[in-house]
């Protein structure tokens, strides 16, 4: 099984920002882990780390392992949720991969889809989120779905690059060292 993962968060930053979603993408199914209220994270994280606990024998493959993982990582150690399970995972990441292996003048994920000729919606990006996660909180509750609307394209477009690329990306992988972020 191939998972992809991918979160949107209110900072670049996890000692000011917060986790607001995270979602994950397989053959079988798509799973949205969304923070209602700031006073849910911990809960939301937990959650999310027994859905990894599940699924910590498939690679997982995610746009910026070096932002997701640590984002996610601290915000657990923020709310004391146990963090072993990252030690555990095999994760792929596949900007990494696009930065060493198709030398592309631009790295995003919506240049990257774009390039490639994947249909992306690029009208919402990422620093969009933090915006439509306080009209949320606000009380419009149809934010919610365009920030998992947002993440779930994401995951889409993650996905069809994997298939674009699957035979470059495995003989790559067999030269990294770890897949650790």
């Amino acid at each position: 099984m191939v998972v992809f993962l991918d979160i949107e968060a209110s900072s670049l930053h996890a000692d000011i920002g917060s986790l607001i979603v995270a979602g994950f993408l397989t053959e079988k199914e798509e799973k949205f882990f969304f923070v209602e209220s700031p006073k849910e994270e911990k809960k939301v994280l937990e959650e999310v780390l027994e859905y990894l606990e599940k699924i910590k024998k498939e690679k997982i493959y995610i746009w910026n392992a070096s932002f997701d993982i640590p984002f996610l990582i601290s915000r657990c150690l923020k709310h004391g949720v146990k963090t072993k399970i990252f030690t555990q995972l095999k994760v792929v990441d596949l900007l990494k991969f696009s930065r060493e292996v198709l030398r592309l003048s631009s790295n995003r994920l919506d240049d990257v889809s774009t390039f490639l000729g994947i249909e992306k919606n690029i009208r919402v990006t990422g620093r969009d989120i933090q915006k439509f996660y306080e009209e949320y909180l606000s009380g419009n509750a149809e934010m919610k779905k365009e920030i998992i609307n947002h993440c779930r394209d994401d995951l889409i477009s993650l996905s069809k690059i994997y298939e674009k690329v699957k035979d470059l990306v495995e003989a790559w992988e067999k030269k990294q060292k770890n897949f650790l972020f």
